[in-house]
This record gives structure tokens, sequence and C-alpha cells, in this order.
């Protein structure tokens, strides 16, 4: 029996209960006032603002009564595991995309786009409900309640795959954790602010040694202030908003400069200090390349412009000089195959010894066994092509489609424990446009086709997977007294209350207010994708294989594999690899100037106070995190009673 400390009554019970409230709060955050995105970052603003009130509850407020109240740091590690996870299968990881995008194609056919001629006649019954009364309601509202019938099957199917998909990524990351936490050491500066606040606090004492610095305090208030200050612009417009602090932060246009400086872009300059937090906790390395990749990429475009390259297209289309999507596409994709490529021993030896069924002490450690996690992997990998295949999709694509996909979410796990960012995204050229791109348009059916088109639920926007989130989790309990198996269970509790919880709140927020009317991204955006690629592949059937775009990735890979051996074989070698990997993240560029700050601050500090300085000024900049993070939760509070829209602060 695997340990499970931490997995207890209390959290438990407590997991649940903050499970279904930010099920049912997420989307009246995110779809009914639009407020900060309270899902979308690690971690999730509005699940640690919900991590904390807890904290403060039990560890704080009952400690004083009787300290029997007290929630230990191995039950905190489940809570927060719990929260974390529910708050992606809240948001856009399941409820908030999958329903829009299932019953998309059917609410935007047109008699211009004639989806019901090549398209609708081929997704199965099973799919997606199909009653246009029950389509038009969730776009547009209607007074008859929420139609369950209709859904329950479509939504069943969905799950089960969505749960497949869970294992998977479960046994992928039990995998790896040894050996990303416990040999390479990756950083994980994101589990710095989580594991300070879930310190326990002396015997005689309310808080912990983190609370009582006073350094940590102004910290706190550095960070808390500009957002807390630029949220009262919403509310009095009179107030003027500090243009450098907003998102997006003061742009400046380089339209003017002509060619071929004009490639730059729109520059944009924003101070964060969650990020300058962050930041500051990487190596000087991995940051340093963070900003210097971006304006290598800038200055990527600017030569290409000036050669004139600038033209050249890609027959998949998609994406422009100097292809930042495909760059990124090979990035991560080479990313996963070196990670698996240093780790190879031991994976070999963890999968042989799960295929054999063998048991180990190790084991015990870890969320789950190695024959669960290696036969639990394969056979969770082969539900979902078949699931596919039933859907309509042949094995052969349904394979690599998957591998690409999950190559994807392996990259963005081991980007967010090393890079550091809140964010994370899949790469702009995604794992169906790398399938349009390799498989010619005749080679497979438009039944085919149209099964890949709906997998767009899973393959478009992947930037709140669990994937990443649960190997935040695991160095957590490496770092405190939980069990891996407690931290599993806690998995399991989210998924088995978050995603009723979360089905029933967005369905019951479109039949109600109207999708089309509440969200713009969710019921328009995100519900067009598997139409829109389906009207791509109408207008520019591809007769062969897009040998450039396949090139275009090659040489995003080629630049990658070049970065690893120059980081592995010369010391002096400036640049990481994780730089260029994250270099074209949508979010970067308003984040550049952020992490230019926190490197900045670290490479004075080291240089001229060495470690010491480090570790005494490191609570001024978890403060900047903990700051930040409180005020975006903060607003999010006053904006749910008021209902004032549109008022982000932080995402």
């Amino acid at each position: 029996m695997g340990k499970r400390f931490g997995l207890t009554w209390r959290s438990v019970l407590i997991g649940i209960v903050a499970s279904a409230f930010l099920g049912d709060w997420s989307q009246y955050a995110e779809l009914i006032i639009h407020g900060t995105q309270i899902t979308l970052t690690y971690p999730p603003i509005g699940g640690f603002l919900v991590f904390i009130v807890i904290y403060a509850l039990f560890n704080v407020i009952l400690r004083a009564v009787h300290r029997a109240f007290t929630l230990t740091q191995a039950e905190l590690v489940v809570i927060f595991t719990i929260i974390v996870m529910a708050s992606g299968i809240a948001s856009i990881d399941l409820a908030q995309k999958l329903i829009p995008m299932i019953v998309g194609p059917y609410y935007y056919a047109s008699a211009e786009n004639q989806y019901d001629l090549f398209f609708l006649p081929n997704i199965p019954e099973w799919v997606a409900p199909t009653d246009p009364n029950v389509v038009r309601g969730l776009f547009e509202a209607w007074g008859f309640g929420v139609p369950w019938r209709a859904w329950l099957l479509p939504l069943g199917a969905w799950t089960a795959f969505t749960v497949a998909t869970y294992v998977l990524m479960l046994s992928v990351v039990t995998i790896f954790r040894r050996q990303w936490i416990d040999r390479e050491r990756l950083l994980f500066p994101l589990v710095a602010v989580p594991l300070e606040v879930t310190e326990p606090a002396p015997r005689r004492r309310l808080l912990n040694d983190f609370f009582r610095n006073p350094i940590m305090w102004i910290g706190l208030v550095l960070g808390f202030a500009p957002h807390f200050y630029n949220g009262l612009h919403g509310y009095y417009p009179s107030i003027p908003e500090a243009q450098v602090f907003r998102i997006g932060g003061s742009y400046v246009s380089t339209y003017p400069w002509g060619r071929p400086w004009n490639a730059i872009g729109t520059l944009r300059f924003q101070i964060a200090p969650l990020i300058i937090g962050l930041s500051f906790l990487l190596t000087r390395e991995v940051s340093f390349s963070l900003w210097a990749f971006y304006w290598l990429g800038r200055l990527e475009a600017v030569l290409g412009t000036a050669v004139g390259l600038s033209g050249i297209t890609t027959a998949a289309g998609g994406d422009s000089f100097p292809f930042p999507g495909h760059q990124t596409a090979g990035a991560y994709l080479a990313l996963a195959v070196v990670s698996m490529w240093i780790a190879r021993r031991p994976l070999a030896e963890i999968f042989i010894r799960g295929l054999t069924l063998q048991k180990s002490e190790e084991e015990e450690s870890e969320p789950l066994s190695y024959r669960m996690a290696v036969w639990g992997g394969l056979i969770s990998f082969a539900f979902i092509v078949l699931w596919a295949n039933y859907s309509g999709m042949p094995v052969v694509v349904a394979v690599p489609l998957m591998l690409i996909a999950f190559g994807y979410l392996l990259a963005m796990t081991r980007l967010l424990s090393e890079g550091g960012m809140p964010w994370m995204h899949e790469p702009v050229w995604r794992a169906h446009d790398i399938i349009r791109a390799l498989v010619p348009y005749r080679s497979i059916s438009v039944a085919n086709w149209s099964a890949v088109a709906m997998m767009l639920t899973f393959t478009h926007d992947m930037r709140v997977s669990p994937m990443p989130r649960i190997m935040q989790s695991l160095k957590l309990s490496d770092q405190t007294d939980t069990g891996g198996r407690a931290i599993t269970w806690g998995i399991i509790i989210a998924t088995i209350v978050a995603i009723p919880v979360s089905y029933w709140a967005l369905l019951e927020a479109g039949y109600v207010h109207g999708g089309v009317a509440i969200n713009s991204y969710r019921f328009i955006s995100l519900a067009r994708q598997p139409g829109v690629f389906m009207e791509r592949l109408q207008a520019s059937p591809l007769k062969s294989p897009d040998w450039l775009s396949l090139g275009l990735i090659g040489y995003g890979a080629a630049k990658l594999l070049a970065l690893t051996f120059m980081r592995v074989n010369y010391l002096w070698w400036p640049l990481h690899p994780v730089g260029y990997a994250m270099s074209y993240i949508v979010y970067l560029p308003r984040e550049w100037l952020s992490i230019l700050i926190g490197w900045a601050c670290q490479t004075v500090l080291m240089r001229y106070g060495g470690h010491r300085a480090f570790q005494r000024f490191r609570p001024l900049f978890l403060g900047l995190i903990l700051g930040a993070m409180l005020a975006g939760g903060l607003w999010l509070v006053v904006d749910g009673f008021t209902g004032l829209r549109d008022h982000k602060i932080l995402y």
C-alpha cells in the first residue's frame, strides 16, 4: 500500500467543497462578468485565493481557538492539488471548451459554408447534440432549462475520452517524476510560494516564518499596490490608469520606423510584479534566455524582411515569416525527444519493470506503481486511439495526432517546471495542423477529416491541461510529508466533483443567458474552430505533404537540438534551450520587460552580495508574487458582488 500522508477526511471534505465552488464560480467569473481569468495561470488565481482563505481560516483563525483545528502541511498540499485540478476542468481544459466546440459546427452552419454537405453528415450522432433547438438555445438562450436528455450521451462519451487522457497524463508524469525532481533537479519555481505558505508555524505562534518576515510584506505591498490602484480605474474612471501595469502594458508601434525595422512589430512595455518575482527565482541562464530569445526572434524577422524572405508562404497556410508556430512546434517536439533521450536508461528500466509486473520499494513514494503507470498508460492510449477511430478517424492518423499532442504536453510540463512562467501554451501550429500538412487531402475521406476536426476539442488550446499541474503537485509532495498516492486520490476527487459541476454551470449559463452574449471567445472563436478547420481543408486541399511546413518544423527542432548540444558541452554558453522554446509563446511579447527586470535584480544581488544576499531578499520577490495574486483575487471577489464586467487585472 502506497503512502497516503495528507489524505484525511478533512482534506477530502474541504477539497470537495472547494472543487464544487470553483466549478460554479469559474463559469460566473470568466463567462458572465469577464473578469481576470481565474483558471488560466499556475497557480490558478481563483483557486489560489480559495486556498489562501482555507489556510487563513484553519491555520490562523481556528488555530487561535484550538490547535487541533490546524491543517497539516500534507493536508494543505492535497487540498491545493484538488483545487488546482478542479480549476482547469472548470475552464477551457474541459467544460468551457468541449461544450461549445462539439455543437459549434451545427450552430454556425450556413448556406455559405455548406457544412450540411461535407461536415455535419459525417459527425456521429453520439459525438454532439444535433437538435437545432437544443443547439440554438445554448448559444442564444431559451426559457426551458437545460435539455439534459440531449446532452447525456455526448457528454458521457467525451468524459470517457477525457478521463482516459488524464490517466495517460498521470502515467507519463509518474514515469518522469523521479528523473526531473531527483536526478535533473529542475527548479519548479512556481511551487515556491505555495510551499512557503504551507510551511508549519512554530508551536507557540500563529504565523510561520514566511508570514513573519517583514521583507516579504514589503514585497507583498509592492506587488499588491499597482494592481489594486489600476483596479480602481474600473469603478472610478476619473482615476488615471497606470498604463505600464495593465495587461499588455504600454504599446509602441514600429510601423513608422520603415522597412525592415517595422518587422519587429508592436513593442509592449509592461511591469508585472508577478513575473518579476518568478523571474528572480529562475536560474540566470533561463531568465536571461527568455528575454534574449524574444529579441533574437524579433531580429530574425528584421533580417528576413531585409533579405526578402518575408514573402514566403506555406501550402497549408496558418503562419507567416518567421513562422513562429512552425518553429515552436519543432522546438516542443524536440524538447520532448531530448527529455526522453536524457532519461532513456532510467525510463527504460521503469518501463521494463512495469511491463513485467515487477515490484520495487521506490514505488511507494510514486503517485502510481510502475506497473499501473506503464500498463495504465498503454491501455489508456489504446482506448484514446480506438475512441478516435470509432468517431471516424483512421488509426494511422489517430496515432501520430495523439503522439504529437502528448509530445506537446510533455514539453509544456517541462517548460512550466523549468521555465517558471505562470502561463503556458501549445504552439500556434497545433497537432491537427501538422496532420494536415503531413496527410494529403484525398488520401483519407471527408468523414475521416471530420473526425480530425472534432478532435480539436482536445488538440486546440491546451494551456490549462492538467499534465503540467500534476507535476507541480508532485514536486510539492516531494518537498513536504505528503504521499504520492494522496496526490493521485486528490486528482481523482477533483475529477469526480469538478466535471459534473462544471458541465452543469456552463450549460446553465448558456441556456439562461445565451453563450454568444456572455463570452465571445468560448462561444464564437472556440466554437467555430472545427468548422474553420474543415473550411481550410476545402479551400486549399493539399495534393501532397506540405514539405515546406514540415521542413520549418524540422528547422525549429534543429535549433533546439543545437542549443542543447552547446549547453551540455560548453559551460560558457549563455543561452538555454527553454528560452528558445518559449520565445514565440503568445504571452512573452508582453512579459519580456518584467523578465528582464527580474533577471537584472538577481544578477546584481548575486554579483555584489552573493548567495547570502539572494537568500535574504528572496522573500521580497516571493511577496511580489503573493501580492499580485491577492490583488487579482480581491478584485474578482469585488467584481463578483458588483457584477462589473471586463475588469481584468492580471490575465
